[in-house]
């Protein structure tokens, strides 16, 4: 019996990963994921940046524009609260326009703090320190005996913060 052949020959398997085609990472890849997460951080930092840049001399001229427009408001017929609200006004101007704690202490606090207004001379110091303990012995005195009226104390008020801004 003569052998027959048969065409039928198994063909060898084929690994999975060979038919998967091959890719290797370029350098230029890398340059557009890097160029990429640089611009979204800056992006980031542009739109969610809270700090503006600090320009002491606008906030100063807010500041006294602002002092200057509660002083208007006060009404005559406050009585002595006036002497409180006239404090808070100064007091105000101070820690805007100079970045002093003078806002959150007692009038002894602040004259007896050595560094406080240190920006101003000592003249004006002392103006400013004299205005505060009036002020104090009005609201803390009889009402009637110390009260000097409020066009003066706003008249005082008004020269301070002037001389203030000025200097």
């Amino acid at each position: 019996m003569a052998e027959s052949k048969t065409n039928l020959e198994l063909a060898e398997s084929w690994d999975a990963m060979d038919l998967v085609p091959n890719w290797e990472l370029e350098w230029w890849w890398i340059a557009i994921a890097g160029f990429a997460l640089i611009f979204f951080i800056l992006l980031a930092y542009f739109i969610f940046r809270k700090t503006k840049a600090f320009d002491p001399t606008k906030a100063k001229r807010e500041a006294y524009q602002e002092a200057l427009t509660e002083l208007e408001k006060i009404d005559d017929s406050l009585g002595k609260d006036n002497v409180i609200l006239v404090s808070l006004v100064i007091r105000k101007y101070l820690a805007k326009s100079m970045n002093e704690p003078a806002l959150y202490e007692t009038h002894e606090e602040f004259i007896g703090r050595h560094d406080a207004i240190h920006d101003l001379d000592e003249e004006l110091k002392f103006k400013i320190t004299n205005y505060f303990s009036e002020l104090a012995a009005m609201k803390y005195g009889p009402f009637e005996e110390q009260f000097i009226g409020l066009t003066t104390l706003k008249q005082k008020a008004m020269n301070l913060l002037e001389r203030m801004y000025n200097s």
